[in-house]
């Protein structure tokens, strides 16, 4: 099931505009990654059965061949070089000006390739989305219960940041995206939707817990949550266009990280920047 996102004004990749639209349509399940190569043959399975023995025992499984693991290897491959592509298409053109005839022009396939690993541009697109995300499960891992609550939003923005600027055409995507997701009625892939309540769940618990430790700054839990998740969402936008279009030095994280470290906990300022202002 796909929600319909609003289009808007997003940061560039190199010189074209990142726009962020979604689907009128309900996405589709994706196929079965690398379930035909991109010529349209049928996979074959990752390993076979072998004969059974004479005494009835169950069969084994065979060892896969090398040239069927070359052949595996290079269906995988083509299904990143499909999603990469795409990904840099729908951030520079955004979702409605980018077709799969665009996406399989530039990565040099047929259109029915494309289709081999993706029934529609519902599903790629949500791919594209999904496949990026640090889901809450490696959040919780990365930031225990027994980090003090306001180090823990220092960290979550700063993974937040560091992702983004790793994979700069996906974080200009899902930073437009969000920020259009509050416009009124604006919907927008399932995956990606239960995915931000998952994370906007996280927070709340999290600021939840430092205000009853009294680490972070009372206030209603889901707005403080809101709020952090705006903040460092406009920063990732901002720097992103920066970096992308060339137009300057993006914003300093460090000092940002501060601000926020400043914002939202009650703890005594460890801020340098913050200092150097009281100076």
């Amino acid at each position: 099931m796909a929600r319909n996102v609003v289009t808007g004004p997003a940061p560039k990749t190199n010189t074209a505009s990142a726009k962020v639209g979604v689907s009128k349509k309900t996405a589709g399940s994706k196929r079965t990654a690398g379930a035909k190569n991109p010529t349209g043959s049928t996979r074959a399975a990752g390993s076979t059965k072998s004969a059974a023995s004479a005494n009835g025992d169950a069969s084994t499984p065979t060892k896969q061949s090398p040239r069927e693991a070359r052949r595996q290897q290079r269906i995988e491959l083509s299904r990143e070089q499909i999603l990469d592509t795409a990904e840099e298409l729908f951030a520079e053109r955004g979702y409605h000006e980018t077709g799969l005839k665009d996406v399989a022009a530039k990565c040099e396939f047929s259109v029915g390739s494309i289709y081999t690993f993706f029934d529609s541009k519902d599903v790629l697109y949500e791919q594209v989305l999904m496949r990026r995300c640090i889901d809450t499960e490696t959040l919780h891992r990365m930031l225990p219960d027994t980090m003090p609550a306001d180090e823990r939003l220092v960290e979550l923005a700063r993974t937040w940041i560091q992702h983004a600027v790793e994979y700069p055409a996906w974080g200009a995507l899902t930073a437009e995206i969000t920020r259009l997701s509050r416009s009124p009625g604006a919907v927008f892939p399932e995956a990606w939707y239960h995915q931000t309540q998952e994370r906007q769940r996280f927070l709340v618990d999290l600021i939840k817990k430092g205000q009853t430790d009294g680490i972070l700054r009372h206030g209603s839990p889901t707005s403080l949550a809101r709020l952090f998740h705006a903040v460092v969402t406009s920063f990732i936008v901002v720097s992103t266009m920066v970096r992308m279009n060339g137009t300057g030095e993006p914003d300093d994280a460090e000092e940002f990280l501060g601000f926020v470290q400043d914002t939202f906990s009650t703890r005594p300022t460890t801020n340098p920047f913050h200092e150097d202002l009281d100076d």
